[in-house]
């Protein structure tokens, strides 16, 4: 007899693909080449096993936060957890919100999203209560638009080539802030500067929850919008520089060629993502977008001398 089938969950990637060369002399002894490579992508979990809408234990965890959810209809690894509204200012304001675990003045004020009626079934109807029910997707890893752009300039026996990348809507979960922005969960812990802004009576509209040695509900033990960020980014990733001896010179030293070659890698970085670097990778579908504090790409400077004989 035959196995039965099985399905195993489908993914489609939609998009355009782009590609534009020019080259050409802008003078006699000027030569240029430009080479522009971008892509649009739109990339969705469209089926996953039968009967399954997401994979809720395909997540890396980190001290108890679980930020990625497959689920079908959305982007492969997005983020899934709370939305912040905000901190709370004051006593009022705790009081008049939705009954939420944990909640004091200076901690998250997570939205009403959703909720459950008599069959046990989610509404998408605020239920005056914070639970497990109100998470949502909170951004994707996967970018909108990737593009590279090469150029090339060539002046008799001179050469400069410039490499620029840029990745365009995606999102990175920050969950080095769980370090950085909280009270130290470990004894020599690095500590951000944005705590310096920490809320306060005196500073109840802040972003920044209460400096508290306190780990609950409502401060830092939730997967939430205060760890996602735009990771959007514009990299000049390296400039060479050249210069091939004249024919006049080589033939003296019955050389074919030789090239003096001089270049730097990681110019600079043009982003508003707070984290070290924004070209966050990630092994798999449980931690695609996450950045652990990993140590940044390094500016390096290369020299070299190429000759055929």
């Amino acid at each position: 007899a035959s196995a039965p089938s099985v399905n195993v969950g489908k993914m489609r990637n939609t998009g355009i693909d782009i590609t534009i060369i020019n080259k050409g002399r802008i003078a006699n002894d000027l030569r240029h080449e430009v080479n522009l490579n971008g892509g649009f992508l739109k990339n969705e979990i469209v089926e996953l096993s039968d009967g399954i809408e997401n994979l809720p234990n395909r997540s890396a965890s980190y001290r108890g936060i679980t930020p990625v959810l497959n689920q079908v209809g959305q982007p492969l690894s997005s983020f899934f957890g709370f939305q912040v509204e905000g901190l709370f200012a004051n006593q009022a304001e705790v009081d008049a919100a939705p009954t939420q675990e944990g909640a004091a003045p200076g901690r998250f004020r997570f939205a009403d999203l959703n909720g459950f009626n008599d069959e046990g079934e989610l509404t998408g109807v605020p239920d005056g209560k914070i639970d497990l029910a109100d998470r949502t997707t909170l951004g994707s890893p996967v970018p909108d638009f990737t593009a590279g752009l090469t150029l090339k300039f060539d002046y008799k026996n001179f050469g400069v080539e410039f490499y620029t990348f840029a990745s365009v809507g995606n999102e990175i979960f920050n969950i080095s802030k769980l370090f950085t922005d909280f009270y130290p969960l470990f004894p020599g812990a690095a500590i951000s500067e944005r705590v310096k802004d920490s809320w306060t009576f005196e500073n109840p509209t802040c972003e920044i929850p209460l400096f508290e040695n306190t780990s609950n509900f409502s401060s830092n033990t939730q997967s939430s919008s205060f760890f996602v960020e735009d990771g959007s980014y514009l990299r000049m990733q390296n400039i060479n520089v050249s210069y091939t001896l004249p024919t006049s010179v080589t033939d003296r030293w019955n050389v074919e060629s030789v090239k003096f070659v001089a270049g730097v890698n990681n110019v600079f970085t043009i982003t508003g993502y707070s984290g070290l670097d924004p070209s966050v990778g990630g092994g798999a579908d449980t931690n695609f977008g996450i950045d652990l504090g990993n140590f940044p790409i390094t500016r390096s400077w290369t020299f070299g001398i190429n000759a055929i004989f």
